[in-house]
């Protein structure tokens, strides 16, 4: 047995790749890092199985399997992991991965041990291209022209394979595979960021050379068969794609960090900081335009109960489905932000106070049916108080504490009295 040491680079090179992104996915709770994870360690194996280079031909013949197995694998993983979002459900990632793999993989295998039947490569070209397209129709989330686009294209290159299978070269399905693995998760990443920056751009643009890196290097020994390609440029790409895989995850942070600073982790809703900004712009146009401004404070009734009752788990769900009970109460231009562990704030443009009295009734009524979360019935209470501009208050500190005191005075009186007394506390401002 001899050695290939003109991969040793290579393998060197995805060693410290893997280890770089074994060190992210143990910062990051994501599953598409650890399919990025898992995507490089399969390169590195493909790389690896080609070192060696056996006496015996059975031996050589199962390394050329586990290296271009691992190259499709890999392929595979990539693409999974920017098919769906994959942190929310796994059955449909882990069935388009079966859908794709299995077929891509049964036919390159044949190749390598010589099965020589047609029909075999053209049940197996029918396999692969209608599984994968059952699976994404059935779970696809994206528009009528992205998804006829995606059927016109696979259907073309299962065209072109049967094609290519009746005409004595099923093995030119190989590199159509690659190819199209590639040039589809270039797509596909493109379409999961849908941003213009470096990170991105440079993953989407190393996808693309890396899927056009197969046919080019078989046109080459066709058309020019004297010209020698060394394998550091054909493997270029495929560090374009880990530098820009590394710099999306970098832009991706700093994104999330800006995003915190402004939003409340657990609910997405604005925190106090936007809310303070959302009010300050919200007085401004009042003042230009005329009108009112209503500042409803929010505080869940019973709240602790629940905690302590039923878990935090429990009582993070029945925050989120208060978020969505009271979204639905009010209009997209208004303000709903979390400015407390059990407290909200609601910023509306209101043309009286009836229609603000109106709003802090159906507030109140989103939540009189119980919760029900993870079979379990929740009931919380809510107690509102309410400050309108410019009735109650001149600025925004004016009417916040305000409104704090006209919830603090329904949560006094109790539910039966909310509405008037927060409503008047509000008023007395004037």
């Amino acid at each position: 047995m001899s050695m290939n040491f003109a991969t040793l680079p290579n393998l060197v090179a995805l060693a410290v790749l893997v280890a770089v992104f074994w060190a992210i996915s143990r910062k990051a709770t994501g599953e598409q890092v650890r399919l990025w994870l898992v995507g490089w360690a399969l390169v590195l194996i493909h790389f690896a199985a080609s070192f060696p280079a056996f006496s015996s031909a059975a031996l050589n013949r199962l390394a050329t399997a586990v290296s271009i197995d691992c190259l499709i694998l890999a392929g595979v993983a990539f693409l999974i992991s920017v098919s769906f979002d994959v942190s929310r459900s796994r059955s449909p990632w882990i069935l388009l991965a079966i859908a794709i793999a299995v077929p891509a993989v049964a036919y390159t295998n044949a190749l390598i041990w010589d099965i020589a039947s047609p029909n075999y490569y053209y049940f197996l070209t029918v396999i692969g291209t209608l599984a994968p397209l059952l699976v994404f129709l059935r779970y696809h989330e994206h528009g009528k022209v992205y998804a006829a686009g995606s059927i016109v294209a696979t259907v073309a290159a299962a065209v072109y394979m049967v094609w290519k299978i009746a005409h004595g070269e099923p093995e030119l399905g190989v590199t159509l595979i690659l190819a199209a693995l590639n040039f589809s998760i270039a797509v596909l990443y493109w379409n999961h960021r849908r941003r213009v920056s470096a990170g991105v751009l440079t993953a989407v643009a190393g996808f693309a050379l890396w899927g056009a890196v197969f046919p080019s290097a078989l046109l080459m020994r066709i058309l020019e068969p004297s010209i020698r390609v060394e394998s550091e440029v054909w493997n270029i790409p495929k560090y374009l794609v880990a530098v820009g895989m590394i710099l999306t995850l970098l832009e991706d942070q700093i994104l999330k960090s800006t995003y915190l600073a402004y939003h409340d982790e657990l609910t997405n809703l604005p925190n106090r900081r936007l809310l303070e900004d959302r009010l300050d712009r919200a007085l401004a146009q009042v003042r230009r335009m005329g009108g009112k401004v209503a500042i409803f404070v929010l505080d869940l009734d019973h709240f602790k109960e629940v905690n302590d009752t039923f878990g935090h788990r429990v009582g993070d769900f029945a925050l989120r489905e208060v978020v969505a009970r009271l979204s639905g109460r009010i209009r997209s231009s208004d303000t709903l932000a979390r400015s407390g562990g059990d407290e909200f704030t609601i910023v509306s443009h209101v043309p009286s106070g009836e229609a603000a009295k109106a709003l802090l009734s159906s507030l109140e009524a989103a939540l009189l049916e119980p919760l029900v979360i993870e079979s379990k019935e929740v009931r919380i209470g809510v107690s509102i108080g309410l400050a309108l501009y410019p009735d109650a208050g001149s600025d925004a500190d004016q009417l916040c504490a305000a409104a704090d005191r006209a919830m603090y005075a329904a949560k006094k009186a109790g539910r039966t009295s909310e509405p008037a007394i927060a409503f008047r506390q509000s008023a007395s401002r004037v």
